[in-house]
């Protein structure tokens, strides 16, 4: 392989091309990593300009006159000799001008500091086309004045950090880092932070302009009242949740420098504001609490039913009356939505504050009021049985209370979701999504059958 060959030109390259050839070269043949490459690669930029500057020599057609040879002129300046022997003969030391070129390095940083992004990247460009650079320490030292000046820096944008890589031709998928890993880690991680600061901002005053975009950052950052909070909080889409909660746990996890830097306080119980999961653990309590009910009324009440007829009947009759609760309730959640801000307002004063949290808890009107709904059936349901008239509906509201302030906790799954998702697992891969479609019309085919089947042996007997 010629040494035109080792730095990628062709023979007709002029100077500046193979300068620019060996400054690229060496960041990847580098003396400490790489001795032999570094050597061959020295060896090929001193043979090419050696070669280049003969050439352009030549083609000035400079003729040395004899009378201007003095006898301390060495021999291969006479015209006899043939050029390319002195070619391989002598070593040709890399040329460096004599000061850095202009503007300095201290001005560079300032104009960084100062956000100037633009100055900063043509000071750049001047500075690797220079011959000053050519030497390895002076690149090297160069490269680690660039990452200081990165990591001491704050507010450059991460469009102005890749314009650096694409400069100083730092690429990490190719492994051409100008530092350690963990050291470069920082600096991505700096660029991301800076990146998140800038969406952040960009949210804000989005929100600010039209009230419509940027809602998951406003959510989060904007200071304002409970019930005002309570009513976005009741807009949101799905998607709106997504972003809300991954700036979240950007923001908790990740970079929780960001507020500070931005001066902006996030709000401290966001968690409390995702929406529940799901509501089953509240069903499943009630379903079993009423059924309970039921069936201890049918057996030590005035009128003595069948035992086995009380026990099958009455929880598959909750399984229904369950249902059609579920359906009312929703309708009752969009009433309740619309006096949203009358129902901060009202729970703010009359609920607990383990249980308001700030509006993102239970609410009277929303939650509260609504519970008192099936302890009413469990008065009413409890026969004539003083002790169970009196205590069925106490627990029956403190537990509804209980599950649903669960569910509404952080958007966490509750104690009964993570039940059934493990005996899911447990039991395998069953159709839950053909049950879920088609549960009404199972549970009242279920509740025919088994009337049908205790009725006719009923008669039997």
């Amino acid at each position: 392989m010629s040494h035109w060959q080792v730095l990628g030109l062709t023979p007709d390259a002029d100077e500046r091309s193979i300068k620019r050839a060996y400054a690229r070269l060496l960041r990847i043949h580098r003396p400490d990593e790489n001795p032999n490459e570094f050597q061959r690669l020295r060896e090929a930029y001193e043979a090419s300009l050696a070669e280049a500057r003969w050439r352009a020599q030549a083609g000035r057609k400079v003729v040395y006159a004899p009378s201007a040879v003095s006898a301390s002129t060495p021999e291969r300046y006479q015209p006899a000799e043939d050029p390319t022997l002195v070619i391989h003969r002598e070593r040709v030391d890399i040329p460096t001008t004599a000061s850095p070129p202009e503007p300095s390095l201290g001005q560079m940083q300032q104009w960084l500091t100062e956000g100037k992004d633009r100055q900063v990247m043509d000071a750049l460009r001047l500075w690797l086309a220079s011959d000053w650079l050519l030497p390895f320490e002076r690149r090297q030292q160069f490269e680690q004045n660039i990452l200081d000046w990165l990591e001491s820096a704050e507010g450059w944008s991460p469009a102005f950090f890749d314009g650096v890589c694409q400069v100083m031709g730092w690429d990490e998928t190719q492994g051409n880092l100008p530092c350690e890993y963990w050291r470069w880690d920082r600096l991505i991680r700096q660029c991301e932070a800076q990146a998140l600061s800038e969406t952040v901002l960009s949210d804000l005053a989005k929100f600010d302009d039209d009230k419509i975009h940027g809602q998951a950052a406003a959510m989060l950052f904007k200071p304002m009242t409970d019930g005002r909070r309570r009513e976005m909080a009741d807009g949101f889409s799905a998607l709106d949740w997504q972003r809300f909660a991954e700036l979240g746990q950007a923001i908790e996890y990740q970079y929780p420098e960001v507020p500070q830097r931005l001066g902006l306080q996030p709000l401290d119980n966001w968690r409390d504001w995702l929406p529940p999961t799901s509501y089953r653990g509240v069903y499943l309590f009630l379903w079993l609490a009423l059924s309970a009910i039921l069936v201890a009324s049918g057996i030590i009440g005035p009128k003595k039913n069948d035992v086995l007829g009380v026990v099958v009947l009455m929880p598959l009759m909750m399984l229904f009356v369950n249902w059609i609760g579920m359906k009312a309730y929703h309708v009752w959640a969009m009433v309740a939505v619309v006096a949203g801000r009358l129902d901060v307002l009202i729970s703010r004063w009359l609920l607990p504050r383990r249980w308001y949290r700030r509006g993102a808890g239970l609410l009277l009107l929303r939650h509260v009021l609504p519970s008192a709904v099936p302890a009413a059936l469990a008065c009413l349901w409890s026969s004539d049985v003083l002790w169970l008239r009196w205590a069925s509906p106490v627990v029956v509201f403190l537990g509804t209370i209980y599950f649903t302030n669960g569910a509404l906790s952080g958007g966490r799954a509750s104690m009964w979701t993570r039940a059934l998702r493990a005996l899911k697992l447990r039991i395998g891969r069953l159709p839950w999504h053909l049950l879920k479609r088609e549960g009404l019309l199972a549970v009242i085919a279920v509740a025919v059958m088994a009337a049908t089947v205790y009725f006719r042996m009923k008669a039997v007997v």
